[in-house]
């Protein structure tokens, strides 16, 4: 069994080329599928794509977050790791199987779903594939090589399917299987490759039970954060039209590929954090700052960026039959910070052990996110669906900030939380003087325009306040150079 650790620095360009592709590619699909189906189309499946992500959190039982902390803290003994995965699968069968069973009943008792039982059927199949797609195994072996190659490989046949085969509204169901092949079906190669890694043995020979109370915090606490992730959408789905639907999945999906691309370097370093937690204070402690000062500089940039280019995003992304989504889009933006920090503030909930704190956070979450929902999506719609995102994540942020307050006053002395703000709002205030006298009117030169001059005058601030992650970064930039 080979189970090369890499860098941490590997690890985060593998996970940036993935995230990349995971930005990239939306770039080349959603303009093309967003004209084609338009906002009912796209509605449809967005909606069967959340209420299904509901079901597969409840198949999962918490060991997507699990698994990856379980795995990590063995993986230098093969024989305990083969064990451990095999009983996490074992436990992965039973559950998918009476979720599914439930998935069924409701499409055939529920009104809203059973109106459209063959596209809730289609994406039906990824509870299967996302249950034994095992991707908390390569995390926690850190094999991001594989994963990179491998679910790029998988975008690219999607993409040539969706070209080939989605060409009129209709189509939309075929536009469903080819999400869920894109989305999981790199999962069916997990599963195949698992042997070059673990020796199955017997199941009489297994301690499924030793599980259950350690995941039971992960449960609670995945189900709920994940549940409160889709809440607008699939609130909004049962409260609102498709075409409504249609408008903010189009403003959701911006923010997702914004907060992955901020969470690129963010999510690769949980496993490492969690060996840390047990072998090196020190680095665990210096780790957490970096990831803490690296959103700061990264979601500042990419609030301003995308609230300056609003429009014009969406009229790139959607056209003209999504321009209602400007104004959801400024709602959410400020989700992108919040998302981010509790990212971080979950990875030291978890990596210390304090599984119960954080899924006590993540059913806060869940709650406040339908109360937020059915406050505000049924005068505002698509925009109260976007504002309730923002609360919520807000929300959860400061009880998170709560429970990791003793070791947010141990590090406070070594975090910039000023420079980044200071300088996004400066450059954001700078571009919208010079816009006063001129600025490119198509929307693809507006957003260049804006990233390039916002590049510059955003480094330029930081360097003048001292932000070290920028001032590290350009000696590095300086030291190869010369």
């Amino acid at each position: 069994m080979s189970t090369r650790i890499r860098s941490l620095k590997f690890n985060a360009v593998m996970n940036m080329i993935l995230v990349s592709s995971s930005f990239i590619f939306p770039l080349i699909t959603v303009p093309y599928v967003s004209r084609v189906l338009n906002p009912s189309g796209m509605g449809a499946v967005a909606f069967a794509q959340s209420i299904v992500s509901y079901f597969s959190l409840a198949a999962l039982l918490g060991i997507s977050t699990y698994g990856v902390r379980a795995c990590a803290q063995v993986r230098g003994d093969p024989e305990e790791l083969s064990r451990t995965v095999e009983e996490l699968l074992v436990i992965l069968a039973a559950s998918t199987t009476l979720t599914f069973a439930a998935y069924l009943l409701a499409l055939q008792f529920v009104p809203r779903l059973a109106g459209d039982k063959p596209l809730f059927l289609i994406f039906g199949t990824a509870l299967w594939l996302a249950s034994f797609g095992v991707e908390w195994f390569y995390q926690a072996i850190e094999q991001y090589g594989y994963i990179t190659i491998r679910s790029i490989a998988v975008k690219l046949i999607g993409l040539i399917l969706m070209f080939a085969f989605v060409h009129q509204a209709s189509d939309y169901h075929v536009y469903g299987m080819i999400v869920v092949f894109t989305g999981y079906g790199a999962n069916i190669l997990n599963m195949l490759r698992l042997r070059a890694f673990i020796r199955f043995t017997p199941l009489n020979q297994l301690n499924i039970t030793r599980h259950f109370k350690p995941m039971a915090s992960f449960l609670v606490s995945s189900v709920s954060s994940g549940m409160y992730a889709q809440a607008d959408m699939v609130l909004l789905g049962f409260l609102a039209t498709n075409h409504v639907v249609g408008i903010y999945q189009l403003v959701a999906k911006i923010k997702t590929m914004l907060v992955m691309a901020i969470n690129s370097v963010v999510n690769v370093m949980l496993p490492r954090l969690s060996y840390y937690a047990r072998n090196s204070r020190e680095k665990y402690h210096d780790l957490l700052v970096k990831n803490i000062d690296f959103v700061l500089l990264f979601a500042s940039a990419g609030i301003a960026c995308a609230a300056l280019c609003a429009d014009a995003i969406i009229d790139i992304l959607g056209g003209s039959q999504y321009r209602s989504a400007a104004l959801p889009l400024l709602c959410i933006l400020p989700a992108l910070l919040f998302v981010s920090l509790n990212t971080v503030l979950s990875q030291y909930l978890i990596s210390s052990g304090h599984e119960r704190q954080y899924a006590i956070v993540n059913f806060t979450g869940l709650v406040s996110s339908i109360l937020y929902c059915l406050i505000l999506i049924p005068p505002f719609g698509a925009t109260g669906a976007a504002l309730s995102c923002s609360l919520c994540e807000l929300t959860a942020l400061l009880i998170r900030c709560w429970y990791a307050r003793d070791f947010i006053t141990t590090i406070r002395k070594d975090l910039q939380i000023i420079p980044a703000p200071i300088a996004a709002a400066t450059a954001t205030g700078i571009i919208l003087l010079i816009r006063i006298a001129w600025w490119p009117t198509r929307p693809l030169p507006q957003i260049i325009a804006t990233g390039t001059v916002f590049t510059i005058l955003y480094t330029a601030m930081l360097l003048l306040l001292k932000e070290r992650t920028t001032i590290s970064i350009m000696r590095k930039i300086t030291y190869k150079h010369y």
